[in-house]
């Protein structure tokens, strides 16, 4: 491998350890290959958190410095926007002191700095690169950006008098345009060099990256894992369902034709300026999520959502998971989601607190809540506590069959925003069709998965209630 100018700049002048806060970082195979390829297209399917967004920052660093060459990233949500331009200053203060000093910032905040040079690096959330002829156009995690159609064909014009045009993701699905240009199953896309970089391939997972180059990709999964992962990728597969492991980590674009919801379903109803309060608690901590609910209720207060609000309640049927959502209902008949709660393992006065706590401080017109078997005990005392708000219901093959066709109606008509949340789109993503041999209709997740797709429930659980009628009492009438 020939190594570029910029790849050698980077090896020479960058203290590693300093510049990405690990002690023990090195150079990774892919990294090198990915710095000293001067072509125009390039596209990677990878996988998860292998640094890839750190260095792309770095390449820009050093395109800055060495030829005034600008760099546009387009990331999925104004946070990754954000997080690209504080990885570019981690590798400006980590240089050499020598060329440390030789580099000036006239211009520095949260999504873009510019050198003294002229050269700027610029950080922009899910949105069409525009202007900025001959500049580096980088689309960080693109199978999970929306308007992905709208932000390549935007792209393209920029680099028409020079640059290069970088494209990373790991998978979401055979759909999108980074599955059309990886893949090319729909028509050509000519000049990409396309690389796959899966967990086996990088040091922070593997512990032989360069044996299991040679023997993994013919293994299964558990025994890939079980032979060269190190502790921390045999965790992360240990708790989490097959299908989503080998989207995440192994580079495969899982086939979503039994899924009831597809990710381009998904895509069209994420809005990352979405307001929606994310909050989790383990065992008895549970100060963030009660904290969460009074952030909920001063956003109502403040007009910032809406005014009435629905709960969906899903106790998990593992790990003692519970999941409690909150639905919006605007004046336009759409159903925004504003609150997600999740309580990992709380004990049942604990849960009870949470749900207490939710249906006394928000303006909740209905709660529906998972009632079957150990759930029961929350469902009963809520009702009675709360009469005229809460309701336990029963979770059936026909009752299921109806929450789920209602999400998805609703989802195909666009009516139901929702976050750029990973672990939510995975588990409304995992629930499927089937026939059974008994040609019962039946929703749910695949045997062996290790949730059982709590937040999907929780969530079609806060649509149906929040298509429930408002419940109007006339004075003298019960």
């Amino acid at each position: 491998m020939k190594i570029s100018e910029r790849c050698e700049f980077l090896l020479d002048v960058v203290d590693l350890p300093a510049a990405t806060g690990v002690e023990d970082a090195r150079w990774e195979y892919f990294q090198l290959a990915h710095l000293s390829d001067d072509g125009i297209f390039r596209i990677e399917d990878k996988s998860r958190q292998i640094a890839w967004s750190w260095l792309i920052a770095a390449e820009g660093v050093a395109d800055a410095i060495l030829n005034r060459r600008d760099s546009i990233y387009v990331s999925i949500n104004q946070e990754e926007a954000k997080e690209k331009i504080r990885y570019a200053r981690s590798v400006i203060e980590a240089l050499r002191p020598d060329i440390r000093s030789g580099v000036q910032l006239v211009r520095d905040n949260e999504l873009g700095i510019e050198l003294e040079n002229g050269a700027r690096l610029s950080s922009l959330p899910a949105r069409p690169p525009r202007g900025r002829s001959r500049s580096n156009v980088y689309l960080d995690e693109f199978a999970h950006v929306q308007h992905d159609k709208e932000i390549y064909t935007a792209a393209l014009p920029v680099i028409s008098k020079g640059g290069r045009l970088r494209i990373a993701s790991s998978p979401m699905g055979a759909t999108g345009r980074f599955w059309e240009v990886y893949k090319e199953q729909l028509r050509a896309y000519p000049g990409y060099r396309r690389k796959s970089t899966p967990w086996w391939e990088v040091y922070s997972f593997c512990r032989n990256p360069a044996e299991a180059r040679k023997l993994a990709p013919a293994m299964e999964t558990a025994d890939r894992v079980d032979l060269f992962g190190n502790d921390r990728i045999m965790a992360i597969y240990a708790n989490m369902p097959l299908e989503d492991f080998q989207q995440e980590y192994e580079c495969e674009f899982v086939d979503e034709s039994t899924a009831w919801i597809t990710w381009e379903e998904l895509k069209r109803n994420q809005d990352e300026a979405l307001t929606c309060i994310i909050a989790s608690g383990r065992d008895n901590a549970v100060d963030k999520v009660l904290d969460a609910i009074g952030a909920t209720a001063r956003a109502v207060d403040a007009g910032t959502i809406e005014r009435v609000l629905s709960i969906g309640v899903d106790v998990g049927r593992t790990r003692n998971t519970t999941e409690i959502f909150a639905i919006g209902e605007t004046t336009t008949k759409t159903y925004p989601l504003r609150m997600m709660l999740t309580l990992d393992n709380v004990e049942f006065d604990g849960q009870f607190d949470v749900l207490s706590k939710a249906l006394a401080t928000l303006p909740i017109k209905k709660a529906l809540i998972d009632q079957n078997g150990i759930g029961r005990n929350l469902a009963e005392n809520a009702a009675k506590a709360f009469p005229s708000k809460a309701e336990g219901v029963d979770f059936t093959n026909a009752s299921k069959a109806l929450w789920a066709t209602d999400a998805k109606m609703l989802i195909q008509q666009n009516k139901t925003p929702l976050p750029v949340d990973r672990d939510l789109s995975y588990q409304i993503h995992s629930i499927k069709r089937r026939i059974t041999a008994a040609k019962n209709v039946t929703y749910d997740t695949e045997t062996n998965e290790k949730h059982h797709a709590d937040k999907f429930w929780a969530w079609a659980l806060g649509l149906a209630a929040a298509k429930q009628p408002e419940r109007k009492v006339l004075i003298g009438f019960a």
